[in-house]
């Protein structure tokens, strides 16, 4: 089932905003009301997304609602056969098939705007029929005498496409329909985005930012927001038979994008699939006692990342003539000192500088990538009526993004498990099991363009890569990535029907990514944080690598990583603003002095003073993300009542020594290099608390404080 229940953001809008020193800054004038930077209100409008307030993600009806079905049948088979080759040596060999009926929308038709657009990109979605996947494993015992055997395997294995992935697929490939749509409002400060329902088009938003193109405050235009979200939903009736307003093809025709992040899978679509390796051996020490170590590797290929296959913003695709047709555009904006508008072309440039004009004031007139508008800058309706500067392969179309199956990710690991039972080791106690297991890993990947956090990372889902040029640009630790884990637990069987066991976790520190924030200050951002010249914005601090701090930069250097940005590359052009400069149209000093042309300042982590950003919040050193420590143990008596009822009462202890936890997946220090309190250039030991594991809504989390759970079992 795709939907029906589900609201994402269907209730109310959807507002994100990065907490860094000028949002910071714009929150402490109290723009809104009091409280400062601690009053969410005062933060300026940067993401805005809405919701139409339809769950549904099909048209075909399912479980008595009108629409939302998604139906798959899978088939598999498999054949092996095992060959005991030597009386000590056994090889065992296999092969598998599995098909899904509908894990790609291969159902649907092709789209014939799109390949318009670009050849081939609006074909049928591939259906994968051919996912064979051969195995073979191993089993030697040296010395037959069943105390010690080494293994080695190999196979390949399908992945289990998500639904997520099939579910906001489908919406913009079917011309007819009412489906759960989201789009963004404000892609960022001051940047809006078109919005299209079934009434119509929506007039462009005017919270993202002010007239003159500074921040505006959440609460200023919090009606404003509010009352779009509802026009939206008033313009979106639930209808089988209305043509689907956000279906590709008709908003291609009408000279808009279907969003900037990637929804639709790529016709040459495949099935994420990994190749699984391991050797190791297993020995018995002593009776009851059992050593096993093995070396693991899992390559997987062809997960899901999102790329604009467009490549808007990329510095390879420059326009001149879009270019100089916006430098006009924004010169005759301007007035120089003898009253008269800026002349057109190089000359006027200087004179609009002069007269305020800034990089943001050039992009919004097309000297860009035509992603901060997701439109077809060409389209004089509701573009320019002529190409942005950075508008792609093709200057007519919009951003394309679609999810392609270029993934790649690789786990190395040296696995030990040492396990011993003992029959009534001393007087009074039954039984004994422990058990001790110990990994040392790597886990490598693509990453994407969310690699700051884990719960934003997560390869199975939707992610847009971090590079459309070179998605593998980044390669590195996965913000997953944990590279010792020691867990050891057991029970005894103590006299008179008690029970005792113990379960405790040490892991080292998850991993993640250092992000130069966008800036938000409106169109331009591939002119300040775009570092490779691809289109993507917000990139990886230039020499780092996905999941590089906690692995080789961390608290105690990270400063110097930064320093080294700022005095190489901060103030200084991207690869963007470079093609300005060797096609003589700007300079790097008129660049430098819009101020909003050039690679912005990074902020020191604590307790550096930063001369930009002023001193830390709180005293103290930037911390690193935080060992997992848990301790659990469990208290059981049995008794039975004349064979017929036994009464179990127990009181399990979790988290026994309430070890303090921090930065567990589903919140930890981000990688977005914004200065604040969360971030790692931002927190020091008092402020972590900020992603200290809580006790959450459930009986047990990992991770969180100490809780007792007393129990009691009848069974009769």
């Amino acid at each position: 089932m795709g939907g029906g229940f589900a609201n994402f953001q269907s209730i109310a809008p959807f507002l994100s905003t990065n907490v860094g020193q000028p949002e910071m800054t714009f929150a402490n004038t109290n723009p809104f009301g009091p409280g400062g930077d601690t009053n969410p209100l005062n933060y300026p409008v940067e993401s805005v997304a809405l919701g139409n307030g339809l769950g549904y993600s099909s048209s075909v009806p399912a479980f008595g609602l009108p629409a939302g079905g998604i139906t798959d049948n899978r088939i598999g088979a498999y054949v092996g056969d095992s060959w005991k080759v030597r009386k000590n040596l056994t090889l065992s060999y296999g092969l598998r098939y599995v098909r899904d009926s509908n894990r790609s929308d291969s159902y649907l038709p092709p789209i014939p705007e799109l390949n318009a657009a670009l050849p081939g990109l609006g074909n049928r979605v591939a259906q994968p029929n051919l996912n064979f996947a051969p195995q073979l494993g191993v089993a030697w015992d040296p010395r037959g005498n069943g105390k010690t055997v080494i293994r080695g395997g190999i196979g390949l294995y399908y992945e289990n496409a998500i639904w997520n992935n099939v579910a906001f697929d489908a919406p913009d490939r079917q011309a007819t329909g009412a489906f759960g749509q989201f789009p963004s409002a404000c892609s960022a400060a001051n940047t809006p985005q078109p919005v299209v329902a079934t009434g119509g088009t929506l007039p462009q938003a005017t919270f993202c930012g002010s007239a003159s193109g500074g921040f505006v405050a959440i609460g200023s235009v919090a009606n404003q927001i509010e009352q779009y979200q509802q026009q939206y939903q008033a313009l979106s009736p639930f209808s089988n038979s209305l043509p689907n307003p956000n279906y590709a093809g008709t908003l291609l025709d009408q000279g808009f994008g279907f969003g900037t992040g990637a929804s639709m899978f790529d016709p040459n679509y495949k099935t994420p699939r990994s190749v699984q390796m391991n050797i190791g051996m297993q020995r018995e020490l002593r009776p009851g006692m059992v050593l096993s170590a093995d070396f693991v590797r899992n390559v997987q290929t062809h997960y899901l990342l999102g790329i604009d296959e467009n490549h808007t913003g990329d510095v390879r695709y420059f326009n001149m003539t879009g270019a100089m047709d916006a430098i006009n555009a924004t010169n005759a904006q301007f007035t120089g000192s003898g009253g008269s508008p800026c002349p057109p072309g190089v000359a006027g440039i200087q004179c609009a500088i002069n007269a305020g004009a800034t990089m943001s004031a050039y992009a919004g007139n097309g000297l860009t990538s035509s992603s901060d508008f997701d439109v077809a800058c060409t389209n004089p309706t509701v573009g320019f009526g002529y190409p942005c500067a950075f508008g792609g392969i093709n200057p007519n179309a919009p951003p394309l993004p679609f999810l392609m199956s270029i993934g790649r990710s690789v786990y190395n690991g040296l696995q030990t498990k040492l396990n011993e039972n003992v029959k009534q080791p001393f007087r009074g106690v039954k039984h004994v099991n422990l058990q001790v297991s110990y990994s040392l890993s790597r886990f490598e990947n693509t990453g994407g363009a969310s690699a700051t956090n884990p719960g934003s990372s997560d390869q199975d889902f939707i992610i847009n890569a971090a590079d459309y040029d070179k998605p593998n640009r980044y390669f590195g630790r996965s913000v997953l990535d944990r590279t010792h884990q020691l867990s050891f637990g057991g029970y005894a069987d103590p006299p008179a029907g008690f029970q005792m066991s113990i379960m405790s976790h040490f892991w080292s520190p998850l991993s993640t990514s250092l992000i130069v924030p966008n800036t938000n200050l409106g169109p331009g951002e591939i002119f300040r944080t775009d570092f490779t010249g691809d289109g993507t914005v917000q990139d990886p601090l230039p020499g780092t690598h996905v999941g590089n701090f906690d692995r080789g930069i961390n608290a105690s250097n990270i400063n110097t990583v930064i320093q080294n940005y700022n005095n190489t590359i901060a103030g200084q052009a991207t690869p963007a603003g470079q093609v300005l400069i060797q096609n003589g149209l700007f300079t790097l000093a008129q660049l430098q002095q819009m101020g909003d042309g050039v690679a912005p300042h990074v902020c020191l982590a604590p307790p550096a003073v930063d001369p930009v950003c002023g001193a830390p919040t709180s005293p103290g050193n930037q911390v690193n993300l935080s060992w997992l420590k848990a301790f659990d143990t469990k208290f059981t008596w049995n008794h039975t009542f004349k064979e017929r009822v036994t009464v179990q009462p127990s009181v399990g202890f979790y988290n026994l020594f309430n070890f303090a936890n921090f930065d567990l997946p589903s919140a930890t220090l981000s990688g977005l290099l914004t200065g604040a309190v969360g971030q790692i250039n931002g927190t020091t030991p008092s402020g972590h608390n900020i992603d200290r594991v809580g006790v959450g809504t459930g009986v047990y989390g990992l991770g969180a404080p100490r809780q007792i759970e007393f129990g009691l079992q009848l069974s009769f």
